[in-house]
């Protein structure tokens, strides 16, 4: 094959070998599982992929950035458990939910000022403050789930629609297509890019790098309290480790993002792409009945080949 056109073959699959792949598997659950591609188990897999696209969003203002953040799931978890206890102790919903977001904005806010601060790296800070979040978790709960009769508008949140569409999925459009314009149509979004792409030289041009970094943080732990409360609203109950298994599947969403179209940088498009890949993927694995054992296994696959693809094309 000439060199040219093994060129253009390479470069053709750098930029859609991920959505081709992502075809593939849609045909392939389809001839496997007849059902997988009914309107029902359609709406199904959205719903389950809406809180998934709330986390991978936050993680995705961080990763921009070039910071990591490993307490999304927990603090995802803590806010779900929260807002529950809120709801039973006779808060007001918006009250309830409004407290639990600002709490999750805190604990971005307190990630975000430690790395800037005390020039600690994000991955050692957001690591601690999983542990810390998760203990406050057992701490609430002494480790038990939250159940009670909660407001039918708390309910309709994770499990309601509206013309066929859940809430969840709505929820998840609306923050997912404001984060695009945010970050593709200000300046502030540019700013974050061009930090993730040499802080030294951002700095240089006159853009306060500290203080991005700490918004960074902080859209973090907005979104993951927002699917937190969420989640909740679809479990109808608190639980203290209701976000524990969600990590390692948002940075596998946002680094199988980086890999579209050869972006090579996170991006929102890019990462709810990603975010469909792994629903569309575990939800055919369930529907043809292969044990869950198995789904842990190929999610930890997914991942490792999502970050060895993104570093062959950076390569």
């Amino acid at each position: 094959m000439p060199k040219q056109t093994r060129f253009k073959m390479n470069n053709f699959f750098s930029k859609y070998g991920v959505l081709i792949s992502l075809f593939l598997l849609i045909i392939f659950f389809s001839i496997k599982a007849p059902r997988f591609m009914s309107i029902k188990n359609i709406i199904s897999l959205l719903r389950q992929i809406s809180i998934l696209c709330l986390l991978s969003t936050g993680l995705t203002f961080c990763m921009i950035l070039n910071e990591f953040d490993l307490s999304i799931g927990e603090v995802a978890g803590l806010s779900g458990v929260l807002v529950t206890t809120l709801l039973l102790a006779g808060y007001n919903l918006f009250i309830s939910i409004l407290i639990v977001l600002l709490i999750g904005i805190t604990f971005g806010l307190i990630n975000g000022l430690i790395v800037t601060k005390l020039k600690i790296d994000s991955f050692i800070v957001t690591l601690a403050m999983s542990t810390i979040t998760l203990g406050c978790n057992y701490f609430i709960t002494r480790g038990k789930p939250i159940y009670g009769e909660f407001p039918p508008g708390f309910i309709a949140l994770g499990r309601g629609d509206l013309f066929s569409i859940p809430y969840p999925v709505i929820i998840a459009l609306v923050v997912l297509f404001l984060g695009i314009i945010f970050t593709k149509k200000t300046k502030y979004g540019r700013y974050m890019y061009a930090i993730g792409g040499n802080i030294i030289a951002a700095q240089h041009s006159g853009i306060t790098t500290d203080r991005y970094r700490i918004l960074g943080l902080t859209l973090s732990g907005l979104c993951a309290s927002m699917g937190g409360v969420v989640l909740a609203s679809r479990l109808g109950s608190g639980q203290p480790t209701a976000g524990s298994g969600f990590m390692m599947n948002c940075f596998a969403t946002v680094f199988l993002g980086t890999a579209i179209f050869g972006s090579k940088i996170p991006n929102l498009l890019g990462t709810f792409i990603g975010v469909v890949i792994i629903g569309v993927l575990s939800n055919g694995l369930t529907m043809i009945a292969v044990p869950y054992y198995y789904e842990y296994i190929i999610e930890g696959l997914v991942l490792i080949g999502a970050v060895a693809l993104t570093k062959i094309q950076k390569k």
